[in-house]
């Protein structure tokens, strides 16, 4: 996800590493000070927070937090299953991180989509001798693009991949284009728990797209793709989710923006977010066939407030630009 944060009012996702860095004062390589401090993030303001933090999830799943960025990681007697590396900062970080809790190497390496701010920073793990894998996309798009932050995946796979060690496993499912063209979800099989990164982020569904023109997402694809996540939340008995993110969210009572800091939450999250996405691509094709001129599709419905009391964080401008998008689709069906 290519973020674009300019101050902290504006998001709801909550930014990339690089923005969020020179808005708290945090610049340049991260660096512990000789007493073993975690630097702050956003020191001096009402809601500081350390730059990186790992918290245990369930028996042997770990979440890994560098800045507002979180993967995951399993610990068995074999090794340990990695996911999103963050960053070239992130990554030595997370090594040193996971040599606290266990002297087994890093075995494996998994790749949620392709963009650059997630899977940069395996080259410590490469180093130790890790396997990485992705979704077949991701490494034709790092091929066609490369990064030298990036390890290129060393094995691909279509719509299923199952990685296996120590007894335990992650399941990696591929539903077509979303965010990326070729994100995937992923679950562990120990814990049951569902890793979601930039599609949607516990607890809030219905929250404000931070992006409203949804230019890195592919909208002719998200209903289809969250009705097929929710059958495998339901198929699955999936209770609970792991946000890609330190969720932004709005206070219920004021409607400013505000930071959540739970790394687990709800898998209603996904019911919720194919709700959002129903409602607004419904909304352009139903006002288009009560034959509103396309040009003021997205005015009408602002005017109407459809959506005002659901949506979390709602902006009129947002909801303008969104609809902007959403009736180009319902015209083209792209």
């Amino acid at each position: 996800m290519k973020h674009i944060l300019h101050n902290l009012v504006a998001f709801t996702l909550l930014a990339t590493l690089g923005s969020v860095a020179l808005a708290s004062g945090h610049t340049g390589r991260a660096q512990v000070g000789p007493d073993g401090e975690v630097p702050l993030l956003m020191p001096g303001t009402k809601m500081p927070f350390k730059l990186w933090e790992v918290e245990q999830v369930a028996e042997n799943v770990y979440a890994f937090r560098y800045s507002f960025y979180r993967n995951f990681f399993v610990v068995t007697d074999e090794g340990v299953i990695a996911t999103d590396p963050l960053s070239a900062d992130a990554g030595p970080v997370m090594q040193r991180e996971i040599r606290k809790i266990t002297d087994k190497p890093v075995k494996y390496v998994a790749y949620s989509h392709s963009h650059y701010d997630h899977v940069a920073g395996g080259q410590v793990f490469k180093d130790e001798g890790a396997t990485f894998i992705s979704q077949e996309t991701c490494k034709a798009n790092l091929e066609e693009n490369p990064n030298p932050d990036v390890v290129m995946p060393d094995v691909t796979f279509d719509d299923y991949y199952k990685i296996e060690l120590g007894g335990d496993a992650v399941e990696l499912f591929y539903f077509g284009p979303s965010h990326d063209n070729c994100l995937v979800v992923m679950l562990i099989e120990s814990s049951n728990h569902l890793f979601l990164t930039d599609i949607a982020n516990p607890p809030d569904g219905w929250a404000m797209f931070y992006n409203p023109a949804i230019s890195e997402d592919r909208p002719w694809h998200m209903v289809p793709f969250f009705t097929r996540l929710q059958q495998l939340v339901e198929e699955r008995g999936i209770e609970t989710v792991i946000g890609g993110h330190m969720a932004g969210s709005f206070d219920p009572v004021t409607n400013r923006p505000m930071i959540v800091k739970g790394t687990t939450g709800p898998a209603t999250v996904v019911e919720q977010k194919l709700g959002l996405w129903t409602a607004v691509t419904s909304a352009a094709r139903d006002e288009l066939a009560a034959g509103t001129p396309p040009g003021e599709v997205p005015d009408r419905i602002v005017e109407k407030g459809l959506l005002k009391d659901k949506i979390s964080g709602y902006d009129p401008e947002k909801m303008r630009i969104l609809m902007q998008r959403m009736t180009a689709l319902a015209i083209t069906g792209e």
